[in-house]
C-alpha cells in the first residue's frame, strides 16, 4: 500500500495500449490496485483523444472495460462504443485520471506531422478533464513497419509536442524508459507482452510521486 493512493479513484484511459489483455492493461491497473488506489480502466483500439471528446467514441477495433481488477470485458460490435469523456468523468468522479495516447494521431507515414490537429484534439480532451489532477503517458520508441511506419524521428517529433500541449496534466516521457532500437515489438508499435509488464511497471513507479502534485 502507498498512502498518496489509498482510497483514490483512478480513470485510466487511452489506446490500443491499455486496450488488450496482454498490453498495459494487464499490468498497469493492477500495480495501481496493488497500492491502494481503486482503477476504472477503458481501452479504445486506435484510438485518439479527439474519439473522447465526441458524443459517441467510434469502436473501430474494439474496446475494453476493467474495473479495479475484476476480469476485462472485451466488446467487437461497431455499435458498442464506451462512453465519451464528459460521461466517464460524472459516472465515476475520479481523484485523478491517467491518459495513454500518442501513437495513433502521431501521422507515422505522413511526411509531416499534424501539429495543428494533435494540439486541437489534445487541448479539448485536457478542458474535459478540468481541474481534476491529471497524468498523460506519450509513447515509448518502436520498430519500423511498412504497417504502421514509425520511425524514432516522428516518435522524437511527437514527444515534444505532446510535452507543451498537454499542460496543466502531468506528462510522462516514455522514451526515457527504453532506449530507441532495443524496444522489441509484434507489429511495430505494440510491444511484447514482456515490455508491457516492463513498461507498466516504470509507469506505476512515475505515477504515483505525480498524484501528489496539483
Amino acid at each position: 500500500m502507498h498512502p498518496l493512493l489509498v482510497g483514490l479513484t483512478i480513470l485510466l484511459i487511452g489506446d490500443s495500449h491499455i486496450t488488450f489483455k496482454n498490453s498495459l492493461l494487464a499490468t498497469l491497473p493492477d500495480e495501481l490496485a496493488r497500492q491502494g488506489a481503486k482503477v476504472v480502466t477503458y481501452g479504445l483500439c486506435s484510438s485518439k483523444p479527439e474519439d473522447w471528446v465526441d458524443e459517441k467514441p467510434a469502436n473501430i477495433c474494439g474496446y475494453t472495460v476493467r474495473v479495479g481488477v475484476e476480469p476485462i470485458k472485451l466488446f467487437m460490435e461497431k455499435d458498442q462504443a464506451p462512453p465519451n469523456m464528459t460521461a466517464l468523468m460524472a459516472q465515476w468522479r475520479p481523484n485523478a485520471v491517467i491518459a495513454v495516447f500518442g501513437d495513433a494521431m502521431a501521422g507515422y507515414g505522413q511526411k509531416a506531422m499534424p501539429s495543428e490537429w494533435i494540439d486541437e484534439q489534445v487541448r479539448a480532451l485536457v478542458r474535459q478533464i478540468g481541474s481534476t489532477t491529471c497524468v498523460w503517458v506519450g509513447p515509448t520508441w518502436g520498430q519500423y513497419n511498412p504497417r504502421y511506419g514509425k520511425t524514432d524521428q516522428r516518435t522524437t517529433e511527437l514527444v515534444a509536442l505532446l510535452k507543451q500541449d498537454v499542460a496543466p496534466c502531468h506528462y510522462i516521457d516514455s522514451t526515457t524508459m527504453f532506449q530507441p532500437g532495443k524496444v522489441e515489438t509484434e507489429d511495430g508499435i505494440h510491444l511484447t507482452t514482456e515490455l508491457y509488464r516492463t513498461w507498466g511497471t516504470d509507469l506505476s513507479q512515475a505515477i504515483v510521486p505525480l498524484l501528489a502534485k496539483k
